[in-house]
């Protein structure tokens, strides 16, 4: 019988980073090493960073059988350069906290001197000005001396402690920053696995595994054009990533697959109620999964300058969004803003006005997601033409969704809400009811030079106290819509350019003599 013994080398691969999946919260890295093997090796990728998930290390290389994974820990020997600026800037900081304590230590010597001096002040004085060997002005003189070097020796003393406290914040900042990067960039792993090839040739090694410090969320432009009758659309994502490895043209997949979540549903439990006392004072059109395998095997490209829209491709329960091209992000960068989609909607255009709450008009334009992207909730900055007008947060809007976004005020359409009449009747000896009568007039005025759309809301009080009464309404004219359940009215407008619009609202409050209303005035 023959033994044969196989003996195993150790091989140091380079890699290269080539995808990132991002998520919410977390990144799945892929990298790439291409290999010549002709026996069975050990492969050994170093240098990764410290906070990989172990458990998340996968290994795939077609015609090569891979064996046990291993993932051991180590550290970095080269120090990181952004660890090597903090650790001289902690050291800058503490040799000038040095210095005021050496002068600290001066200022309390001195102290202690002048103390001395006072203590056996009054007997010499005395004993120098009745021998005459001194005048009392010239004592008094020294003594106003020492009383000012004290004060200023304490007020110096203060202030050098004020300042002590500063520095030892700003030591603690970057102390603390400098444990967060050596925690990330020092600490470091290295993966090791042996492979077994079929035949002598060339390797393409797939190394993937799941890092945390990287996220990506949502951030929108929007762009209103009531003259075209279209919402300019355009949907970004703002990527940050502390991961402690560069991403160096690199292509980028965002999901919008929430792992924080867990995959575990919850588990029912009883819905108790109970008596408290009271004190009186998402079926979304996209590509099919095999898109993202074709993405992420195609080969490395120059990085896009301004790159096509990334189609949305369903991935189970998720969407994933390939943006085109490849990228560069160093860890600790600032946020990247990355666009993914832009287009424009058609869109209805209208002035929201509620002139009991506000005397503005709020420019409103309702939209239809006729794409097939799911724009998920975040902030958004809005336009009209070029014109900043604020910030608003955009819902979650699945295709064929709609919704309203508002894109701030416009002082063209003004508004204007008077009291035209307040009056208090007190009731006589037997009703013991007070009445409060009212009356409002609203009006719109349209400086625009076109016609514009205007929806205007009034409403009318409604009474939580079954003693409080609402009567003699009068509205003029007639609203549009109405809930008169909630009191809410609605008049849908049409305003010429310099036309104005009138709504007047009349009501009558009847109360117990001695109640006081809350919230009855405006």
């Amino acid at each position: 019988m023959i033994a044969l013994l196989f003996f195993l080398v150790n091989l140091d691969v380079f890699s290269k980073i080539d995808s990132v999946i991002i998520y919410s919260d977390r990144v799945m890295i892929t990298r790439l090493a291409n290999v010549y093997l002709d026996r069975s090796t050990d492969l050994v990728f170093a240098d990764l960073p410290g906070a990989i998930d172990d458990a998340s290390v996968r290994v795939k290389a077609k015609g090569l059988k891979i064996g046990e994974v291993q993932v051991k820990k180590g550290y970095k020997d080269e120090p990181y350069p952004d660890v090597e600026k903090l650790k001289s800037k902690i050291e800058a900081l503490k040799i000038r906290d040095r210095t005021y304590a050496d002068e600290i230590a001066v200022l309390k010597s001195k102290e202690k001197f002048l103390q001395t001096i006072a203590v056996g002040g009054p007997e010499v004085i005395s004993k120098e000005i009745i021998f005459g060997k001194v005048s009392p002005q010239a004592w008094r003189q020294g003594l106003n001396f020492m009383v000012d070097e004290l004060l200023s020796a304490k007020m110096r003393m203060a202030e050098i402690e004020r300042v002590r406290k500063e520095l030892q914040d700003e030591i603690n900042v970057f102390q603390r920053e400098l444990n967060d990067i050596r925690s990330i960039v020092e600490n470091r792993k290295t993966i090791i696995f042996d492979g077994h090839p079929q035949g002598a040739k060339n390797y393409r090694i797939q190394l993937s595994y799941i890092l945390y410090g990287a996220s990506w969320c949502t951030y929108y432009e929007l762009r209103a054009q009531p003259s075209k009758g279209n919402i300019g659309f355009s949907y970004f994502s703002k990527v940050a990533q502390r991961t402690g490895e560069d991403w160096e043209n690199t292509k980028l997949v965002l999901s919008t697959a929430q792992p924080a979540l867990g995959g575990t549903a919850p588990v029912p439990t009883p819905w108790y109620i109970d008596r408290y006392a009271v004190t009186k004072t998402e079926g979304i059109r996209g590509g099919r999964t095999e898109e993202i395998e074709r993405f992420m095997d195609t080969p490395a490209t120059a990085r896009v300058t301004a790159p096509p829209p990334a189609p949305p491709v369903e991935a189970g329960v998720s969407i994933w969004y390939p943006l085109p091209g490849r990228y560069t992000i160093k860890s600790g960068d600032p946020e990247k803003k990355i666009k993914i989609f832009s287009t424009s909607f058609k869109s209805d255009f209208e002035y929201f006005i509620i002139p009991r709450i506000t005397q503005l008009a709020y420019s409103t334009g309702k939209m239809k997601n006729t794409s097939d992207y799911l724009f998920i909730g975040g902030q958004a900055g809005t336009y009209v033409g070029d014109d900043f007008t604020g910030k608003t947060y955009v819902p979650t809007i699945a295709p064929d969704e709609s919704t309203t976004v508002s894109f701030g005020v416009d002082d063209r359409v003004k508004v204007k809400r008077e009291l035209k009449k307040s009056k208090v009747s007190k009731g006589g000896l037997f009703s013991g009811k007070t009445k409060y009568e009212f009356t409002y007039e609203n009006t719109v005025k349209n400086f625009h030079n076109k016609k514009i759309q205007c929806t205007i809301v009034d409403q009318i009080p409604i009474p939580q106290d079954p003693d409080i009464k609402v009567k003699d309404i009068k509205i003029d004219p007639e609203p549009s819509e109405h809930d008169k359940d909630i009191g809410i009215y609605y008049w849908k407008v049409s305003l010429d350019p310099t036309a104005e619009y009138k709504v007047t609202i009349s009501f009558t409050v009847e109360a117990p003599g001695d109640s006081e209303i809350q919230g009855l005035m405006p």
